[in-house]
């Protein structure tokens, strides 16, 4: 669902103020000036009470508040820039640079506006839009921007050459090897490079699946040889780590079978190259993955809320909160069984809240998501990314069948091991002492992901 369609004015607005709140009035007086609504105000103090509630600020410069008001169309979106810094009260003083308001119709469709935030949320973080967004000093034209991005390299690269670049030989090799072993797919981990040029090496067979933390940058192209695109964390991983997620989501979306060999394509992104093949079979190999599990995701569970949750999860490894290392437990699926086994260790801070604002696919609860994360307890998400609680205390059925966890586990992983051994859950945790997240399902560790190590402290930034 493109949200362009939903842009009131193309031009990007200039905002005049640093202040959180005149910076918003500037905005919403705008989008009402365009969109002919005389109750400006209501729409003013919607947008102030939820950002009270719960701050829209979501990362990287970025900024989205939301309303909802009496307009005619069911959404209506302006997009503002400030080259200093909107103060927007986030954590550790972050500055907004890029505010994209969204005000929907009173009777919108609450799932269709989470979709176009996410939406919003993927293209205004990739790194080229924030360039043409925040760098160029004449009157900026959203739908430019788009149009670019669609081209991928643009005029600028068709005008320095005409002749085709030489494959690259990695890439060259996963696909001679790939034909050769008569692999069902090639994964390709897109985020080692900066350049979409790999995708002209590439045909119909086998099929090309591509995992990557900004989808924008390859949902604009719409290449028809690209059978999968998965969401990866926006964290730097080692190459263990790439395939082991790269893995788990292509099976969860059914891209690949439990039969099937794959060729996965790696590297490190701080070269910008590729410089790892794995052949990979899966029947001979799941177990290096999936240890003793034999459900991957229970059925409530959509691939995407798997996505979202794998990603936090990782981002909070890294990052923790204020640089201190946070444990946690994710709980997916299964929510009526679930809740038989949960009690309150604090008042549920998600209670009282509407479906849409609780939703793990909306980009301005992530921020919120990591500062709970320092609670003790458990996140009790339903399959379809409602968060329905958070500081939950798991009291799972005793399971004498189950096996023991292996030594170094504590009572988080044994928490997560049992509520998924008496229910059809899924559980992430993230351990406190050693960042790695772990994966549980029926009772047993399903998958081990190891925290990256980071030796540039600016680099976990550059990431998340």
């Amino acid at each position: 669902m493109p949200f362009e369609q939903y842009l009131i004015i193309p031009e990007v607005i200039e905002l005049k103020s640093d202040d959180k709140v005149e910076a918003l009035k500037e905005m919403a007086l705008v989008l009402c000036k365009a969109l002919d609504v005389k109750r400006q105000k209501q729409i003013i103090d919607e947008i102030l009470k939820r950002e009270e509630s719960s701050s829209t600020f979501i990362g990287g410069g970025l900024a989205l508040p939301q309303a909802r008001g009496p307009i005619k169309d069911e959404f209506a979106i302006v997009v503002g820039r400030s080259s200093l810094g909107v103060r927007y009260d986030a954590a550790r003083g972050a500055l907004a640079h890029i505010i994209v308001l969204l005000v929907s119709h009173d009777e919108a469709d609450n799932s269709k506006q989470v979709q176009i935030l996410s939406e919003i949320a993927a293209f205004f973080k990739s790194e080229s839009v924030r360039e043409h967004m925040l760098f160029f000093q004449n009157p900026v034209d959203v739908n430019n921007i788009i149009t670019i991005m669609k081209k991928g390299a643009g005029e600028e690269k068709s005008a320095k050459t005409s002749v085709k670049k030489p494959a690259s030989p990695v890439v060259g090799a996963a696909i001679d090897l790939a034909r050769e072993i008569k692999a069902e797919a090639i994964m390709v981990f897109a985020d080692t490079v900066r350049e979409n040029d790999f995708l002209d090496y590439f045909k119909t067979k086998p099929k090309l699946i591509i995992v990557t933390s900004n989808k924008t940058r390859f949902d604009l192209i719409k290449d028809k040889r690209v059978a999968g695109l998965l969401q990866a964390p926006s964290i730097p991983a080692s190459r263990t780590g790439q395939m082991k997620i790269g893995i788990l989501l292509a099976l969860s979306r059914n891209l690949i079978g439990r039969e099937d060999k794959i060729v996965c394509v790696s590297g490190n992104s701080r070269n910008g190259t590729f410089d790892t093949i794995v052949t990979i079979d899966i029947a001979m190999e799941y177990e290096f993955f999936f240890t003793t599990a034999q459900a991957i995701v229970p059925p409530d569970v959509k691939p995407e809320i798997l996505e979202r949750v794998v990603g936090l999860a990782g981002e909070i490894a890294v990052e923790g909160r204020e640089g201190k290392p946070v444990g946690t437990i994710f709980v997916i699926g299964d929510t009526n069984s679930v809740n038989a086994y949960v009690r309150q260790l604090i008042i549920n801070p998600f209670r009282g809240y509407s479906e849409a604002e609780r939703n793990i696919l909306d980009p301005g609860l992530v921020e919120t998501i990591k500062e709970f994360a320092s609670i003790d307890g458990a996140f009790v998400i339903t399959g379809d990314g409602i968060v329905l609680s958070a500081g939950s205390y798991l009291r799972p059925q005793i399971n004498d069948d189950l096996p023991g966890l292996p030594g170094g586990y504590g009572a988080r992983h044994a928490a997560a091991a049992g509520i998924t051994g008496c229910t059809n859950a899924l559980a992430i945790t993230v351990s406190e002492s050693t960042g790695t997240v772990t994966l549980f399902k029926s009772g047993v560790i399903m998958m081990s992901i190891s925290r990256p190590v980071v030796r540039e402290k600016n680099l976990v930034q550059k990431f998340l």
